[in-house]
């Protein structure tokens, strides 16, 4: 293999987010940033991952913002379903961004979006400069050949 993506910890990431919705299932959901001392309880394995507001009603599960998991609890009936014990291991993501504090789940997909932005204008950049350098080397030596 020439590439391999290093492993990871979903609970080192940005796109870890508590999924609320409303206990029903109905109405809207949304998503929010887990603190650093949820993530270090959940990878030390006391804290499941899954939490109930009694006051709002409200079920909190964790989430991955990119999709790259779905979290159940119960059985793992598709590919991309995981559980406490699935998270906590280490992974391969392509989308993995680290966590830093106080910046929501949607602010990390920015960030990355911001990232990705600077790398394409740098190799844009750093392709043309490639491109201009040789147009004048070889303008250079055709000037040399046809005027010697």
């Amino acid at each position: 293999m020439l590439f391999q993506r290093k492993q990871i910890l979903c609970t080192n990431c940005g796109f870890l987010c508590w999924f609320i919705q409303h206990v029903s299932g109905e109405g809207s959901y949304k998503h929010w940033e887990i603190g650093k001392h949820i993530r270090n309880d959940f990878q030390a394995g006391t804290f499941s991952g899954v939490t109930e507001n009694a006051e709002t009603e409200e079920d909190l599960h964790f989430c991955c913002l990119r999709y790259q998991w779905v979290w159940t609890s119960g059985s793992k009936s598709r590919s991309d379903y995981a559980n406490a014990d699935d998270v906590r291991k280490p992974r391969r993501c392509i989308y993995y961004i680290g966590y830093q504090p106080s910046f929501s789940p949607e602010e990390h997909k920015e960030l990355q979006r911001e990232a990705q932005t600077r790398a394409t204008v740098f190799k844009a950049t750093l392709l043309g400069a490639l491109i201009g350098a040789a147009s004048a080397i070889l303008a250079q030596i055709l000037y040399l050949i046809f005027v010697s």
